[in-house]
């Protein structure tokens, strides 16, 4: 079974009504979000499930992507659309996603501790840092980076 991360950078004032189409309409939701919504400039290459680990690998350490005030319509987008995390652009949070702080081993023993185990497991989880570091640095503050793992 596989998993793909998309990375959607969607104008902050579309998430009330992206909750209430999640809610409602699951296709209306996807619908909207295909029109209201745009990519991020950088594609994200490895499995989804290289994305979710690095989002519990950063979880683990203090760092919180979801600093969000968004809790209520996140969780209303988890039920229609699979794992979705908003993140909105925060202070301080481009510089601790930044791969240079982070050792490739502590995230190839985090993917290992997960159960997966695989030779680029490192790299994947540096580049899935910088990915995520570029997508939230180039957010304007009335966007919204809306990250679906499914």
């Amino acid at each position: 079974m596989s998993a793909i991360a998309s990375l959607t950078v969607v104008p902050k004032d579309s998430i009330a009504e992206l909750a209430r189409l999640a809610r409602t309409s699951p296709s209306s939701f996807r619908t909207y979000l295909a029109e209201h919504g745009s990519k991020t400039r950088q594609e994200y290459d490895w499995s989804g499930y290289c994305m979710l680990y690095v989002l519990t690998y950063l979880e683990e350490r203090g760092i919180d992507v979801e600093q969000s005030e968004f809790n209520a319509e996140s969780e209303a987008i988890n039920s229609a659309y699979g794992l979705t995390t908003l993140i909105t652009p925060a202070p301080g949070l481009p510089d601790q996603l930044d791969p240079a702080q982070h050792r490739e081993e502590d995230l190839v023993a985090h993917f290992e501790e997960m159960g997966v185990d695989f030779e680029e497991s490192g790299a994947a989880g540096l580049d899935t840092l910088r990915v995520l570091r570029d997508c939230i640095s180039d957010l304007r503050d009335d966007q919204v980076l809306l990250l679906n793992i499914g």
